[in-house]
């Protein structure tokens, strides 16, 4: 089995493949999609800025060997925000989710990113690449649940 496909600790997932999960992993899961969601929603519509409360405070994006936190969160979505250049789609397929406790849970989600066609507006969208998100959620006092360490792995293609 492809080791970047395995989460951090499989053994302590709280339901096994084919049994119903009950409420509670449901509304996490639901919560933490939510989240995988509106990160791309925002920084596809130029609000990438805005994708830093998504973060718990002391949360983690890691992109290769790069590890960004805090300040350096904030102002890597506000550069991305601003770079007119890499306006796209990025679509994340189904994720695979497991909810560790009441309050941690694991979601590995693969995402196509599409850019658009340079200088050519009536052009379709072009497939740039495929990526594996491993992202390690954590449900705040205030219920709400965030991305503590997201892992971004490049499979195919990239920029």
């Amino acid at each position: 089995m492809n080791p970047r496909l395995e989460m951090t600790d499989p053994t302590t997932a709280v339901n096994p493949a084919g049994f119903e999960p009950n409420i509670a992993a449901v509304q996490a899961r639901h919560a933490c999609l939510d989240v995988i969601d509106a990160f791309f929603r925002r920084v596809d519509t130029g609000n990438a800025a805005r994708t830093v409360d998504l973060f718990t405070s002391d949360g983690e994006l890691v992109l290769g060997q790069t590890s960004l936190s805090g300040e350096s969160l904030a102002k890597a979505m506000e550069v991305r925000q601003n770079d007119s250049d890499k306006r796209g789609h990025h679509v994340p397929a189904t994720s695979s989710f497991r909810l560790i406790s009441d309050r941690e849970a694991e979601a590995q989600t693969y995402l196509h990113l599409y850019r658009d066609a340079e200088q050519q507006p009536d052009k379709p969208p072009v497939a740039r690449a495929l990526t594996l998100l491993t992202d390690r959620f954590v449900r705040g006092d205030d219920g709400r649940w965030r991305i503590a360490r997201r892992q971004v792995d490049i499979i195919a293609g990239g920029e």
